[in-house]
């Protein structure tokens, strides 16, 4: 036998199965030019020098994995399908002499073809485009690159290794499949007879409690703090039910549909229930995955763009002005902040304008129906747990130009929290009297930088309430390790007119201000934040974006397969229909909406569980300090509709394959 004989074969395999093979290959191009670019795009950042460009490479590299895993499970899928489509065809070669062990040979030139080609090409149009997405991860992380053409040999080895251990691992389960399998059975494979799916009433309940435990923790969730930690579990369950549901509810469903004469026994109810069950039975965890992915790309793409594009909102509410300085209010630093950014300012050419400044003590707190407790531990309850601020009264009318009256031993409070405030509140060893309720303060004094949902401002009359609660607290302090001890904080803001070097102008600042203030704290500026946000979210925007790439191509790749299983098997209930007396028409218009119902059952649950996501997610990105529901809302719906005409499209070609198929 010819050295060439089993290259020849296989070759002429692929093109005979083009239909299977071509959408294999493409993914596979697709996955290994994405993981490339992503592994690429690491490298060129780290290389760059931009600023904050170790954060943005670690935040990158964190995401090459999950690349990593998704081709896995993209590849192996394309390729169990074709093996599944192939079967008759291996019994074929059984029957007509072929050893197992030759089959097996086939098979390794096979998968050896579509490895090379994937490769190949893969690394070729990932190196081409990874100048672009390099170019637009700048843009998105708002830096400025020169751009030059480069190729990181480092990723290439990295593409190779990876791709060559899953095309191995694929070849690998193909060749095991073909000894554990009987030649004959392989050969009539597409003509066994189809036994109708039993009711797996258990199965369906879980699904049904699992389904009602995942949205009823998401809903039940009421700070930040305790939605990161409850989501995950809450996303477990939610993919447990839509397995279980997909698998046997579906199935329950349409048996109780049946059972019921009056709705069955209708000639369309009948065909359609009839088909949905063997419909149901063989593309449940198609559907399901289907429906998984779909809500992953929902939910990555709405909170990516969401963070994106309320980085200014952060921005605003974090610096009221261009510079941020805190010290310890141990005595009135304003004189020396003013004297040394004035003279800070005049070395560069600038002048500073807006100065505002107040005096202000943080805590966490607990706040529950027995009272605000100013030391709470790690049994405390997360819905209770938040930030308390004081200032005074001077301070905030200078600050806001707000008039408000109180008088010794009164407060007025902003508060957040659901339950309602007593008349008094006790703050250490002093009790205010609450004079008066805000419904809503400044932003930046609103800014939470703790990431606290909860939100507390107390307004006190003068300067020594203040003081008095500060000592308070640390002489009652129970453990000074773990809560700290107390100081007043001195904030001061201002902004910057002129046209100097601001580069050099905010990285000597800093020092500046260490020559005239004591115990300084932070000293900050709205453009260096500003570059730190975008690179952080930018990063993220980015990745989302690949993965959101990963979680399409499987997406495409099973409702492609989906379609061209069920042209398959359409095209012989087209003709028992027909057989049967019914009209092309009527076959038509019954099996469309058979097919219409099972494609677009997964994006109508995805939506549902977006839906139901939302309110946990808002919680989730107030741990980012992003507050604006409206934005998240409208992000969220856009995507929707973006998704949903994708989901149209791909609908709309794939569905030509198939009744391409079922017509012929």
């Amino acid at each position: 036998m010819s050295r060439l004989f089993y290259p020849r074969m296989a070759a002429e395999n692929l093109r005979k199965n083009k239909s299977f093979y071509l959408p294999y290959l493409l993914s596979g191009i697709l996955v290994v030019s994405l993981y490339y670019m992503l592994s690429a795009i690491k490298i060129m950042v780290v290389e760059s020098g931009m600023k904050g460009a170790r954060s943005m490479g670690t935040i990158l590299q964190a995401s090459v994995p999950i690349c990593a895993f998704m081709a896995l499970v993209i590849l192996f899928y394309a390729n169990s399908f074709v093996m599944k489509r192939r079967k008759r065809e291996f019994g074929l070669y059984s029957i007509l002499g072929m050893e197992k062990r030759h089959i097996s040979l086939v098979m390794l030139w096979e998968v050896l073809y579509t490895a090379v080609l994937s490769m190949v090409l893969g690394i070729i149009c990932g190196a081409l485009f990874s100048q672009l997405m390099f170019l637009l991860f700048s843009k998105a992380a708002h830096f400025t690159v020169q751009l030059a053409f480069q190729i990181p040999v480092g990723p290439i080895w990295w593409t190779f290794v990876l791709f060559a251990v899953i095309f191995g691992l694929v070849l690998l389960y193909d060749i095991v499949s073909v000894f554990r399998s009987d030649p004959i059975m392989l050969l009539h494979s597409d003509k066994t007879g189809e036994r109708e799916p039993k009711a797996r009433w258990f199965l369906a309940g879980a699904g049904a409690l699992f389904l009602a435990g995942g949205y009823g923790l998401a809903l039940s969730v009421k700070s930040a703090q305790e939605a990161v930690g409850i989501f995950f579990l809450a996303v477990l369950l939610v993919v447990l039910a839509t397995y279980c549901l997909f698998i046997a509810g579906s199935i329950a469903m349409l048996k109780l549909l049946r059972k019921n004469g009056r709705f069955y026994y209708k000639p369309s109810n009948f065909i359609s229930v009839s088909g949905m069950i063997y419909r149901m039975k063989q593309n449940a965890v198609g559907l399901a995955t289907i429906c998984i992915l779909s809500t992953a790309v929902l939910v990555t793409l709405s909170t990516c763009f969401s963070l994106f594009l309320g980085e200014e909102d952060i921005l605003e509410s974090r610096f009221p002005r261009e510079v941020q300085v805190t010290c310890m209010d141990t005595k009135n630093p304003r004189p020396l902040l003013d004297q040394a950014a004035e003279e800070h300012a005049a070395r560069y050419g600038f002048s500073i304008k807006n100065e505002i400044g107040y005096s202000m003590v943080n805590f966490a707190i607990a706040y529950t129906e027995k009272g605000l407790n100013l030391f709470p531990d790690g049994s405390a309850d997360y819905n209770y747990i938040g930030l308390l601020s004081c200032i005074t009264k001077e301070y905030y009318e200078e600050y806001t130009g707000e008039s408000i009256s109180l008088q010794e031993g009164e407060a007025a409070v902003y508060s957040t929290y659901e339950q309602p405030l007593d008349a008094a509140i006790q703050i250490g060893e002093t009790s205010f009297s609450v004079a008066k309720t805000l419904d809503a303060i400044d932003a930046s004094l609103e800014y939470n930088q703790m990431g606290l949902e909860n939100r507390m401002l107390v307004i006190l009359p003068s300067l020594d309430d203040l003081e008095k609660i500060v000592a308070d607290y640390n002489r009652n302090n129970p453990d000074p390790e773990m809560f700290g001890e107390k100081y007043l904080q001195y904030y001061y803001y201002f902004d910057v007119e002129g046209e100097g070097d601001r580069e050099a102008y905010y990285n000597t600042m800093r020092d500046a201000f260490n020559e005239r203030v004591d115990r300084l704290s932070i000293v900050d500026n709205i453009d260096d934040a500003r570059q730190d946000f975008y690179g952080m979210y930018g990063s993220l925007l980015f990745v989302g974006i690949f993965l959101v790439l990963m979680f399409m191509i499987a997406t495409v790749l099973i409702i492609y397969y989906k379609q061209i299983t069920e042209g398959f098997d359409d095209n012989k209930r087209f003709h028992i229909m027909k057989n049967v007396g019914m009209s092309n028409s009527e076959i038509r218009k019954t099996i469309q909406k058979q097919v219409l119902m099972v494609f677009f059952l997964p994006l109508g649950l995805a939506f549902l569980h977006t839906a139901v996501a939302f309110p946990v997610l808002c919680k989730v990105l107030i741990a980012f300090n992003l507050y604006n529901t409206g934005l998240f809302f409208l992000c969220t719906l856009a995507t929707a509709v973006v998704f949903a005409l994708v989901y149209f499209i791909v609908y709309q070609i794939t569905a030509h394959a198939y009744y391409r198929i079922v017509q012929s």
